[in-house]
């Protein structure tokens, strides 16, 4: 099997340590804004909210637990709130816990023209 390789140079590549997963997010790319040209007619603000992993706490779920805080519709939430103020269209979220080193928290907030002019405010 090794002569199958021969030819290949060997160019003494270090390989990364990937013993220890590492956060992805620190201090210094927190709390970025990027803005896209959308394709569709649709005005969305992205908000991911990232926790330590949460595996640990599969009985608990606190990642849904404050999705669902946050997504709720009903009297008093925080999209009937952007709706009265005429900056929102709808709201959803949803955790993700699929990686094993952070967990987070999308929300997609769909703006009104309102809305994308005062994001801020949104946020």
């Amino acid at each position: 099997m090794a002569q199958l390789f021969t030819g290949i140079e060997n160019k003494e590549v270090v390989l990364p340590d990937l013993g220890e997963p590492q956060l992805p997010y620190t201090g210094a790319n927190l709390g970025q804004l990027c803005r896209f040209l959308p394709v569709k007619d649709e005005d969305k603000l992205t908000i991911n909210v990232v926790f330590p992993d949460l595996h640990r706490e599969y009985k608990s779920k606190p990642g849904s637990y404050f999705s669902h805080l946050i997504g709720h519709e009903g009297e008093h939430s925080l999209l009937s709130y952007l709706k009265k103020e005429g900056l929102a269209l709808s709201l959803s979220t949803w955790p993700e816990d699929s990686l094993n080193c952070f967990s987070f928290i999308q929300v997609d907030i769909n703006l009104t023209k309102k809305g994308l002019e005062h994001y801020d405010l949104v946020l």
